[in-house]
């Protein structure tokens, strides 16, 4: 893949991971009442069904947190053990594949500790982070062979991106 087809697609799946996070925030914290949190917070933690869009020779599958961790991300990136998996969106494009998630609930720290993991698994990172009163706030991104993650986190949110190239 030529390197700004790399870029062209890589802001795009950061656009839509963004797109999702600001669809998950409500305009005002505390907005809902009790009732109406502890149904959204039912209906999202549920399998939900999923959205599958095919377009040509891509195919983008939109869905609800139903796993922990996509089971088809390459063994190489280190599983993100912070904060609740929301939203998983998967794209499949005859120049590789992409895992794009919506993340919450993240400890102060979650963004630079999966850093260290990063670089524990291999990965060249590179990183521009701000410590903040409700937690990190910046980006971490990984490289290695075929395989780049990024991480882009405010406070309690962040979005995680997984992109395998094809060889």
């Amino acid at each position: 893949m030529k390197r700004g087809a790399f870029i062209k697609y890589i802001g795009m799946a950061t656009m839509i991971v963004m797109v999702c996070l600001t669809g998950a925030c409500s305009s005002e914290p505390g907005s809902g009442s009790k009732a109406e949190d502890q149904n959204a917070a039912t209906l999202s933690d549920s399998a939900a069904p999923s959205v599958t869009i095919e377009s040509g020779k891509r195919t983008v599958e939109i869905m609800d947190a139903v796993e922990k961790w996509p089971s088809e991300a390459p063994s190489e990136v280190s599983r993100y053990p912070f904060g609740t998996i929301r939203k998983i969106i998967r794209t499949e494009t005859p120049d590789g594949n992409s895992w794009d998630m919506a993340i919450d609930r993240l400890p102060k720290h979650a963004i630079r500790d999966y850093e260290v993991m990063l670089r524990e698994s291999g990965f060249k990172t590179s990183s521009m982070i701000v410590p903040e009163k409700d937690g990190d706030r910046g980006s971490v991104t990984g490289e290695k062979g075929t395989i780049t993650v990024v991480v882009i986190g405010a406070g309690p949110s962040a979005s995680l991106s997984i992109i395998q190239k094809q060889q």
